[in-house]
């Protein structure tokens, strides 16, 4: 890749209130469309704002479109309905932290997709800062979250359900390329989750499909996006263990991952990894992913207000450095500020605190970097 963004931010940002309360205007009736895309549009801009005053050169429209980082298989797939799916458990330090929540579609028909509603995402942003605008998808080993006993009959397999999954996925990266959009990752916490976790693999048994053949055809069919023939497109690969409020759905470090995914899936040029506190591991796995590639610390956390130490930060980066070129590495966040559609208030994390974990980044970045 030509250029190496030392300063990232992953995906989504907080959402105004005001927009959360448009979205809900809107879907009981009490707000017309036009009006509530003036709402949607004044939260892009103002996170573009808050990314360009930080000073990163990569930015996102904030995911403020979405209600969840991976929406794009409700909004831009058909052969889904409104029947509850999995349920998905998020652990915490503390017993009021963890939660568990319903995926509320379930796969009832073969799905097929629609157009990318990144598309729409990338025209605004771009046309409304000179950065370069990223555009998150969500891993098709997903939807396999949405598959459950009502899907059955349209996929028996529900690696069959990824497959498919996959290719439209491939689709919208084709169609995002082909509109501008020099910058795709894809999302894919599940991989970190199953290679991580003894506890989320009895998670997958337990709605029937199998772990094993999940690790064996995941980085497969991740790796398929990767290896994309999309020119000057940057092509980025984010892993984390869960991004609830001050929750996580698996720890563990990148061991076994680092070996099979980095391998497998080795199509990607930046890896944003996971590594705001212990729940991660160590930095040596980073020595089994190439040399050329960039490794994108999520060094910074999302889920706690507190600001991290930047004699710290840089001192991680050094160890870090230890085991990957240090020309080859960056700073991030490790998850986006808000993977669902939350305020400050519900992601217990302040609009401050937000900007100034983002300062942070850029000044970490340029005094190692310069």
């Amino acid at each position: 890749m030509d250029t190496i963004y030392r300063a990232e931010v992953v995906g989504s940002m907080l959402r105004p209130p005001e927009l959360v309360e448009a979205r809900g205007q809107l879907r009981a009736g009490q707000l017309d469309p036009v009006a509530y895309r003036e709402v949607e549009d004044r939260a892009v801009e103002e996170a573009l704002r808050i990314q360009e005053d930080a000073g990163l050169d990569v930015v996102t429209d904030g995911e403020m479109r979405r209600d969840i980082f991976f929406d794009f298989f409700i909004k831009g797939m058909s052969g889904l309905s409104m029947l509850p799916g999995a349920v998905v458990e998020f652990h915490g330090h503390h017993a009021e932290d963890a939660m568990e929540v319903q995926i509320p579609f379930s796969v009832t028909d073969r799905v097929t997709a629609l157009d990318c509603p990144g598309v729409d995402e990338f025209a605004y942003a771009s046309a409304r800062t000179d950065r370069t605008v990223k555009v998150t998808l969500p891993s098709p080993m997903m939807m396999l979250g949405m598959w459950n006993e009502h899907s059955r009959d349209a996929y028996p397999d529900p690696f069959d359900l990824a497959a498919d999954a996959a290719d439209a996925v491939a689709g919208w990266m084709r169609q995002l390329a082909a509109a501008g959009c020099r910058y795709i990752q894809i999302d894919a916490p599940d991989l970190a989750e199953i290679y991580a976790d003894e506890t989320n693999r009895e998670y997958w048994r337990r709605l029937g499909i199998d772990p094993e053949r999940f690790m064996e055809v995941g980085p497969d069919l991740v790796g398929m996006l990767g290896d994309l023939e999309l020119p000057g497109v940057t092509k980025a690969l984010h892993v984390c263990k869960g991004n609830g409020t001050q929750s996580w759905i698996a720890e563990g470090g990148y061991d076994e991952f680092s070996r099979e995914v980095f391998r497998r899936a080795g199509g990607f040029d930046v890896y944003h990894l996971e590594y705001d506190d212990e729940r991660s591991g160590g930095f040596e796995p980073l020595g089994n992913l190439p040399d050329e590639k960039i490794a994108a610390l999520g060094l910074v956390s999302t889920k706690w207000a507190s600001l991290e130490d930047p004699d710290e930060l840089r001192a991680r980066i050094q160890d870090a450095a230890r085991f990957h070129p240090k020309e080859h590495l960056a700073i991030a966040p490790q998850c986006g500020f808000a993977s669902a559609s939350e305020t400050a208030e519900q992601r217990k994390i302040t609009p401050r605190a937000q900007v100034d974990k983002l300062r942070l980044i850029v000044e970490v970045a340029r005094s190692v970097w310069g």
